[in-house]
């Protein structure tokens, strides 16, 4: 990220958490004047070096089967990744080290579409092989809401969740006006959305590895009782994203940093949890799709 400081830095991360954090407060949190954090808020987001935006549940679009698919490919993995990328039901898409040059995530409507979604990618041009992780628990993820949801959406909520997916940041009175609503009563509405695990509304850092950001994958064997290993892992800063897995691995692991050594210190954390036993880690060389986005809500 081009003039990234530590103070940028913890702008995001706080972001991460909640997109629509104030001025005031970030302020306070990262030692800054209101003006200033406000400044660096706008750089960052005009700059487009971070989005804004709200990640709806893939519950509640009808999209609760997940799964991590791993493409070994022939040839340019450039060219099958942009392939994979034209899917709508692959919200992230990346280049990446190691044995599977392009990986992917699929979100459908169950385990019989995941299944055609896998048979699809399997025949592309260029595609040797598929290895395919399916989502159990999904324990941690900074782009998107987790657990179960149980509110139930109406045809407001429907109309601000479109808007808030295009911008995280929108005023209440512009939301108000969009719905016509009161700002006071979109208020409520949003911050119920929000505490029911209907949306999660976070900042996304673009293309890791070209703003100084740097992700790592990483995939976990563990033994015996794993409760007490995943809660350790959870417990590292860096990790960004956690899931639960069926297949070649137990969990699923996205480290992020800005600091290379900040980035081994995480994965060497990771190694050190006892009932660990095995880690195998590949680096995301360039993300080539991240869109939450679905116009597919419905009530």
């Amino acid at each position: 990220m081009g003039g990234v400081d530590e103070t940028d830095q913890a702008i995001v991360r706080l972001l991460q958490r909640d997109g629509r954090l104030g001025h005031r407060e970030i302020a306070e949190a990262v030692g800054l004047s209101r003006s200033a954090a406000a400044g660096r808020v706008q750089r960052l987001i005009e700059t487009g070096q971070v989005v804004v935006r709200g990640v709806v549940h893939p519950a509640v679009l009808g999209r609760g089967s997940l799964a991590h698919v791993g493409l070994v490919v022939r040839g340019s993995a450039v060219a099958v990744a942009a392939e994979v990328a034209e899917r709508d039901d692959t919200p992230f898409v990346s280049l990446a080290s190691g044995r599977h040059g392009v990986l992917a995530e699929v979100r459908t409507s169950s385990p019989l579409a995941v299944d055609r979604a896998i048979a699809e990618l399997r025949s592309l041009p260029g595609v040797q092989g598929v290895d395919t992780l399916s989502y159990v628990e999904v324990m941690r993820d900074v782009a998107g809401p987790v657990g179960d949801v149980v509110h139930q959406i109406d045809a407001v909520d429907v109309a601000l969740l479109g808007v808030l997916q295009r911008d995280g940041r929108a005023s209440y009175v512009d939301l108000a006006r969009h719905v016509r609503l009161t700002p006071a009563g979109v208020r409520r509405r949003v911050i119920r959305l929000l505490e029911s695990q209907v949306v999660h509304i976070g900042a996304l850092v673009r293309q890791p590895g070209l703003d100084g950001q740097a992700a790592l994958g990483m995939g976990l064997r563990l033994g015996g009782d794993s409760s007490d290993a995943l809660e350790r892992v959870l417990a590292v800063p860096q990790v960004s994203f956690l899931a639960r897995t069926l297949g070649r691995f137990d969990v699923l692991v996205t480290l992020r940093a800005y600091d290379p050594a900040d980035l081994l210190e995480g994965l060497e954390q990771i190694r050190e949890v006892p009932g660990v036993n095995e880690t195998e880690c590949w680096t995301h060389l360039r993300v080539v799709k991240e869109t939450y986005a679905s116009e597919g809500l419905a009530v």
